[in-house]
């Protein structure tokens, strides 16, 4: 039997928008994925009225295309990131990483939010020399900045069901969460109290004038206050501001999702391998979920919004699992699915206003979408309220790039 080509997070349906499409708005929201309703929420929670969100092609959102992980620090390992930023600037976005990680939990809580959110913890994987060598010196550097991380040595490793494995690094406080459970009760809360939200609304571009900002879609024009661009690897395709920059490059990520397995997984919390591009987790019904392996492709998968799943990569993920984990019986796989992340151009995110002071970013993950996309979210919310933000929202300042 084919494998199903939508993610497994899908059984539960997103929340969709009414039909149509507003004439006004006071702040436009483009996109209803994590960022799109994480700022739709904390705008609203600092007092803004009269928010609109507005999505196209709900379900093509990478929000609902991704493997759960709620990660400290960022897709680099703390060695590779403190090469690329210096070892203070790296010390204080993971540090910042941690509180907008922790934000997901405190959300959750204050809503009563189901989502299956866990709090227990993230294995990263060495399955080379260079990868184990790289992963002892990253806990040498967190440990020294004060972060908590551990070394995993092989025997443990190998103990815990895994197998061709060298180390690993164990970090305690990431976590896991149903991301459309997450996203949903985001968006009910904010309806909930006074929110719009309309899908199927294709954005075509953005203008300014004295009066505010237009958004051109498909069906009509909606004259703005203000818009928040939360759409990620798709704003180039409305935004000039991001497409002449290039800020975000879109690639193309893939999942496979096993049936449920008679497998007794010691290791049931995210983990990851390969420097980060072979990503798990096991599902609340003892299901494997293994994405990546787009480092093997010719393309590295850059530059597509295709959604369509490439089979040298299923099949490559397919033999990865066989030869990782030490797993019995046969495995078979019933989800087969791709998404478009957004490759900042940067590494870091853009959050706050573009060259408009009308229209804002919160956009640009690079793969570590769930905490930061929310996280980000609530920074944009206090940016564009006026409040204090921490010293680390200069980092993500999209006005820094020419």
């Amino acid at each position: 039997m084919a494998e199903k080509n939508y993610p497994y997070w899908l059984e539960i349906p997103p929340l969709k928008g009414e039909s149509g499409c507003p004439e006004t708005a006071g702040i436009v929201v483009i996109g209803s994925g994590l960022s799109g309703a994480s700022a739709a929420y904390f705008l609203q929670k600092r007092g803004f009225e009269d928010i609109t969100v507005i999505d196209y092609k709900c379900e093509d959102s990478a929000t609902f295309r991704n493997c759960g992980h709620i990660l400290y620090g960022t897709v680099e390992s703390m060695k590779a990131f403190s090469e690329i930023h210096g070892e203070e600037k790296a010390k204080e976005l993971w540090g910042f990483s941690i509180e907008i990680c922790n934000k997901v939990g405190e959300t959750m809580r204050s809503l009563d939010m189901a989502a299956d959110y866990k709090q227990d913890g993230y294995l990263v994987i060495s399955i080379s020399e260079s990868e184990d060598k790289e992963c002892r010196e990253s806990v040498k550097i967190l440990n020294g900045a004060g972060f908590k991380s551990d070394y995993v040595d092989k025997d443990t490793v190998r103990s815990y069901g895994f197998k061709n494995t060298l180390g690993a690094r164990f970090e305690p406080g990431s976590a896991q969460a149903h991301p459309t459970k997450f996203r949903n009760g985001l968006m009910k809360e904010f309806l909930k109290n006074g929110g719009k939200y309309f899908s199927d609304v294709e954005v075509k571009s953005l203008s300014e004038n004295q009066d505010g900002v237009q958004v051109i879609t498909s069906q009509n024009t909606i004259s703005a206050d203000a818009v928040v661009i939360a759409a990620n690897a798709y704003a180039p395709l409305f935004s000039d501001f991001f497409n002449l920059r290039r800020l975000v490059e879109p690639f193309r990520g893939q999942i496979i999702t096993s049936k449920p397995l008679k497998h007794g997984f010691k290791v049931k919390y995210p983990h990851s391998f390969d420097h980060g591009y072979e990503y798990s987790l096991i599902t609340e019904d003892n299901r494997l979920m293994i994405g990546g392996w787009r480092n093997h492709s010719s393309t590295r998968e850059v530059g597509t919004y295709s959604l369509e799943t490439n089979s040298f990569i299923t099949q490559g993920l397919k033999d990865f699992a066989n030869e990782h984990y030490s797993i019995d019986e046969k495995i078979e796989w019933e989800y087969s699915w791709s998404g478009i992340m957004g490759a900042s151009s940067t590494s870091l995110p853009f959050i706050g206003p573009t060259n408009s002071d009308r229209i804002f970013s919160c956009a640009g993950y690079t793969g570590h979408g769930f905490s930061w996309a929310h996280g980000c979210a609530e920074l944009l919310s206090k940016i564009m309220a006026g409040e204090e933000v921490p010293q680390v929202a200069k980092y993500f300042n999209p006005r820094q790039i020419k």
